[in-house]
């Protein structure tokens, strides 16, 4: 009875444990609520926006909370430029920029800070500030707008310094610091307002030393061929909204010229002649890099050594790159060679004279300790005589998938002396009877100790590549080994076709299909001048761009400018699609 007695205080106090235990707070971090999304908003100012007559040394924005002024002053750009660096402060919730130096009478000044004030919570930035007054009784307020783009790629170039000049003098980008200044946001965009009325030169520079000049060859340029003259004029629309009376009024707007000027930067080839590199990679080896080319006016000779014909020079195409290759033994023996270089440079006062620079070009072979142990006659008998040295081929042959646009190449490791064409062959890999197939031979015109062999090759089908023994000698008397490679050709069916139809084609073109990366890998290129259809054909299945070079001059290559000689670079275009070529399909533009 006593425990029944009981039992509706146990089951009030088990009640009662279920509540507090559910009660209890699960562990875990709070949420704070929603993320801050709004950047700053600014809500005072001193001096107010747009004031005229200012003689202040500062200016102060006030926000409505607290911000991080980290960037401001790597991003702030105050036009007309200033001699001395501004100091930026804070105080609360006030950004502080203060002046170092007397501000000039007259003038509209322009404080650009772009996205660099964020808050102090998120980092949400307050976009595109910018802050305008007056040092007189008037604001100034033409614009210039535009876009500076890269001149070999079209991108954007961000961060990039834009002046405007009232000196017209030519070397003024030189050593005058401009006018009025403005940077490139990250779409290579800038903006001038609050400019007075005048005539300006306009350019671009990366400005690496931040010097606000212009330094030849060591820093990226562009210049725009006429000159700025802002101006603005009124356009007139009439309100068609209303009638009577009320139809007399008229709105519109204000037009500002010039149009967005477009400027291509370019790094400016300047003549600047020196020896880069000078090593002896082996012991029959050496190489030499200038900074610019040496075609025409590059010797060498030995140094107190007469020696005829002891070197064979392979230079690369620009000429600015040589492999020496030492054809004598007797001094390929020695450790340290001497050597005379004579090439053109370029005097103080800009007159070329030859340049005599004498190298030591030194090699020491290592020590094969493996041969240093003296071996006993019958040692020597049991292995015989030395085998007798040859070199390998290097070929571009693989056994499957050889392409049947390309022929087949054939490398040397050194310079030949000589070579004999009919101890090259090709022929079916089924062909019993080894009939060999009318194989062009040549001699490649690019690459040195090269040689190709170019036939039409059929889809799918099996070939045999053979070289004799001893079918070339090199400079140092040894022959080329025997060489036999069967290889599978690819399936026409695995390429596609790109079709491009050009139309109103004025000079040269240089077409170009490159690969679809930031490389731009020169995959095929044609050179047209006049209307017609290009045609890419075996193209591997990818995805490609096609660039067009305006090859003004018809070197066959795209041409830096010359700010030197008022000569741009020369103009490019891309197809704007990226083209995705299949197997087996023609893409037609």
């Amino acid at each position: 009875m006593k425990i029944l007695d009981k039992l509706p205080y146990f089951i009030v106090a088990g009640f009662a444990w279920i509540v507090i235990v559910s009660s209890c707070a699960n562990q875990g971090m709070p949420t704070g609520g929603l993320k801050d999304t709004i950047p700053p908003v600014l809500v005072g100012t001193h001096p107010k926006y747009k004031a005229l007559n200012y003689k202040g040394n500062e200016v102060r924005l006030t926000f409505d909370e607290f911000i991080i002024p980290d960037q401001v002053s790597e991003v702030l750009v105050v036009s007309p430029p200033l001699e001395k660096r501004t100091t930026i402060l804070t105080k609360s919730k006030t950004l502080i920029v203060r002046f170092n130096e007397d501000l000039q009478d007259s003038v509209t000044y322009s404080l650009d800070f772009k996205n660099s004030i964020v808050d102090n919570n998120e980092r949400n930035a307050y976009e595109n500030l910018r802050f305008v007054f007056s040092t007189c009784d008037r604001l100034d307020t033409l614009r210039v707008a535009g876009k500076v783009i890269n001149s070999f790629n079209l991108e954007p170039v961000e961060n990039t310094l834009v002046m405007l000049h009232k000196n017209l003098h030519d070397s003024a980008v030189y050593t005058v610091r401009p006018n009025y200044i403005s940077r490139t946001d990250k779409e290579g965009l800038f903006y001038f307002d609050n400019l007075p009325e005048g005539t300006y030169h306009i350019f671009s520079v990366n400005d690496v030393n931040t010097n606000l000049k212009y330094d030849e060859g060591a820093e990226e340029i562009a210049f725009h061929d006429t000159l700025i003259v802002p101006s603005a004029y009124f356009v007139a629309a009439p309100d068609t909204t209303v009638s009577g009376v009320d139809s007399l009024l008229v709105e519109g707007h204000i037009h500002f010229l010039p149009e967005p000027v477009f400027l291509r930067q370019f790094t400016e080839k300047i003549f600047e002649q020196y020896v880069k590199t000078t090593k002896r990679d082996s012991r029959y080896q050496c190489t030499f890099v200038f900074n610019e080319p040496v075609a025409d006016t590059f010797h060498i000779q030995l140094v107190d050594t007469v020696i005829s014909d002891w070197y064979v020079l392979e230079p690369n195409v620009k000429y600015d790159s040589l492999t020496l290759w030492i054809a004598d033994t007797t001094l390929a023996a020695k450790e340290n060679i001497r050597m005379e270089l004579s090439y053109y440079q370029l005097d103080s006062l800009e007159q070329l004279f030859l340049q005599k620079d004498t190298v030591e070009m030194q090699f020491a072979e290592k020590q094969d300790d493996s041969r240093r142990k003296k071996k006993s006659r019958s040692e020597e008998e049991e292995e015989g005589p030395p085998p007798v040295q040859q070199f390998n081929w290097t070929s571009n042959v693989s056994s499957t998938a050889f392409d049947l646009n390309k022929d087949i190449v054939l490398t040397s490791p050194n310079p030949i002396k000589s070579i004999d064409s009919t101890a090259f062959a090709v022929y079916m890999a089924d062909d019993t009877l080894k009939q060999p197939l009318p194989v062009k031979f040549s001699k490649d015109t690019t690459e040195w100790r090269t040689y190709r062999l170019a036939y039409k090759w059929e889809s799918e089908t099996s070939y045999t590549l053979k070289v004799d023994s001893a079918a070339c000698e090199n400079i140092y008397g040894i022959t080329s080994k025997a060489l036999s490679s069967t290889f599978k050709t690819r399936s026409d069916d695995y390429y596609g076709t790109i079709n491009l139809s050009m139309t109103e084609v004025k000079g040269d073109l240089l077409v170009q299909l490159l690969e679809n990366s930031d490389k731009e890998t020169l995959i095929q290129e044609q050179t047209i001048q006049s209307d017609q259809t290009v045609v890419f054909r075996y193209i591997p299945p990818d995805k490609y761009r096609i660039k067009i070079v305006f090859d003004d001059n018809g070197n066959g290559k795209w041409d830096l400018g010359s700010y030197q000689d008022k000569i741009q670079p020369e103009r490019v275009a891309y197809i704007n699609e990226v083209i995705r070529v299949r197997s087996n399909w023609d893409n037609n533009l």
